[in-house]
């Protein structure tokens, strides 16, 4: 009789698991996709240029000039796009520590930086909207030497239209756009880009 009892009472509590483990699932799914549906009426917005504060003139385009930008680097110091025009192409790469397919192409992104960076070229990883401790934390958990910038307010990554990362813009001295890729790259990818302008 007692064994009856603990084993009503032990399928009553695996079932209450169960179910609560069950509704988190749907919940999560509600969520994401709540979210997926939030960032696609945000892209609608700009490019209906109605509602949204953002004006379809201001996305960037191929062959047009960079919109500038002055963000932090990680040591505090202040960076500019405009520094560069006339002296490097840049190689910008907008990311968050949270992304996977940004965290599958850093190797590759590092690789580019320490293998090409000079006197006209730089790479500019540019976090989108994560603190300065959780971005300088996962920089050095994993040994990136590329340059990173601090878009906290994420007014960068807006000006250049990341609605999806990664995303990574290449930029000619002239301070041009001379790429625009939204999703992660290869090294041959990255390269391949690069001697198209160089």
């Amino acid at each position: 009789m007692k064994n009856k009892k603990v084993l009503i009472i032990v399928s009553v509590i695996v079932g209450i698991i169960v179910l609560s483990i069950g509704i988190g699932a749907l919940a999560i799914r509600h969520l994401a996709r709540t979210a997926i549906e939030k960032q696609e009426e945000i892209a609608n917005e700009i490019k209906d240029n109605n509602t949204s504060k953002i004006k379809i003139d201001d996305i960037v385009d191929i062959g047009e000039p960079a919109p500038d930008f002055t963000l932090e680097d990680l040591e505090g110091n202040t960076v500019s796009l405009k520094d560069f025009q006339g002296e490097k192409v840049v190689f910008l790469n907008f990311w968050a520590s949270w992304c996977p397919p940004c965290r599958e192409e850093m190797p590759d992104l590092d690789k580019l930086h320490q293998e090409n960076s000079g006197d006209d070229f730089i790479v500019l990883a540019i976090n989108i909207g994560e603190s300065e401790k959780v971005v300088k934390g996962f920089i050095e958990e994993n040994g990136y030497s590329f340059p990173v910038l601090l878009d906290k307010t994420q007014k960068t990554g807006i000006a250049y239209n990341t609605f999806s990362i990664p995303t990574s813009v290449l930029v000619d001295k002239e301070g041009k756009v001379r790429a625009y890729r939204v999703g992660p790259m290869t090294y041959k990818q990255m390269v391949e880009e690069l001697e198209n302008i160089q």
